[in-house]
């Protein structure tokens, strides 16, 4: 019983401090990969850099077994065929859907219509998958396709042990620290839509952190991994339809909204903005987007980036590569061939 409380408070915890965190570095995977993309500025994909390498190191100190935590690894599979086109597909709906998965779920918090929106849109792709035919194709399609090396999941660790990935994760993580305030007292950095007290660094540090302390306790509760949206919005919507119990991962995703909405409310961010009739159909149709491509590629950004891949799994590197492309490809579309203005947030 008091195992059971102390798994439910860490998923309380965690949650709350994920959406604060988000919230307040405007954390979300797609201005970093459209700010690539269209301008070539780094300092957001600079964020999810530093989160996996802070992760990284605090997973080979799990591995040491402090606290008699087993740490066993534990990447996505990798399906040569739905990695690439799940990936690429969420790449898509980034675009669409205003934000990715976590960027979502924190604006939420905020009080935006069209993130709720699109939540419900993900929610739906993930039951479009899950609950029609299309799931028995998926899945023979996934089993059909699947990539292992030596009858196992590919991993970085099959190439070099992860006391060199960490390694190597430290040496990054503090050129990237040095290029940052390099580019801070040089007045290079872009972004004014980010606090002036908290930067792109503080954001991937902490919430890096908290990914780690998110493995742990997830792992207790047996899911043997850690951040993800993807399983804990399907668990929110499967409660209220079919009035089941919801696990760790689902828990995590109502207080990182929760986190999100006490972080806005104590800087008066928070505004309910309601998206004008023209523009309803395309958060939920990103939303859709989201939530199929995450299906097919077994994971949203957020189960790759900050999930698979401090598991060293190759599937989620491929993953990344191909969201990039998805995003990349939709930023392209919608921004310069279509002439939408940019967001505050990609500087002109």
């Amino acid at each position: 019983m008091i195992m059971e409380l102390t798994i439910i408070l860490s998923a309380i915890i965690i949650g709350l401090l994920t959406g604060y965190i988000l919230q307040r570095g405007r954390g979300c995977s797609n201005t970093a990969f459209r700010n690539l993309f269209l301008i070539g500025n780094n300092e957001m994909a600079l964020m999810l850099v530093v989160v996996v390498c802070v992760e990284l190191i605090g997973y080979y100190i799990l591995s040491l077994g402090i606290f008699g935590f087993n740490f066993i690894e534990n990447p996505i599979p990798l399906s040569y065929l739905l990695i690439p086109l799940g990936g690429f597909i969420f790449g898509l709906g980034t675009v669409v859907a205003g934000g990715c998965a976590g960027g979502v779920c924190y604006r939420v918090g905020e009080g935006s219509v069209s993130s709720l929106l699109s939540l419900i849109g993900f929610a739906s792709g993930i039951a479009i998958i899950a609950v029609t035919p299309l799931n028995g194709i998926v899945n023979n399609t996934r089993n059909s396709t699947l990539l292992l090396i030596n009858g196992k999941t590919p991993s970085l660790s099959q190439i070099m042990p992860r006391w060199v990935w960490t390694l190597i994760a430290l040496s990054l993580l503090i050129y990237i620290i040095y290029y940052y305030n390099k580019k801070e007292n040089e007045n290079k950095l872009k972004l004014v839509h980010l606090l002036k007290s908290w930067s792109p660094i503080k954001t991937g540090i902490l919430l890096g952190i908290v990914g780690i302390f998110a493995r742990y306790f997830s792992t207790l509760s047996g899911r043997e991994f850690g951040f993800s949206t993807t399983d804990g919005i399907g668990q929110i919507f499967q409660s209220i339809v079919l009035f089941k119990a919801i696990g760790w991962a689902g828990i995590f995703i109502l207080a990182l909204i929760i986190g999100s909405a006490i972080s806005a409310s104590l800087i008066n961010e928070i505004k309910i903005t309601i998206p004008n009739k023209t523009t309803v159909l395309r958060f939920y149709l990103g939303g859709i987007l989201l939530g199929v491509g995450a299906m097919i590629g077994s994971g949203c950004n957020f189960g790759h980036i900050f999930g698979g891949m401090p598991e060293l799994g190759i599937s989620s590197f491929v993953a990344v590569i191909f969201m990039l492309l998805g995003n990349g490809f939709a930023s392209h579309l919608y921004y310069n061939t279509m002439n939408v203005q940019y967001p505050i947030s990609t500087p002109q």
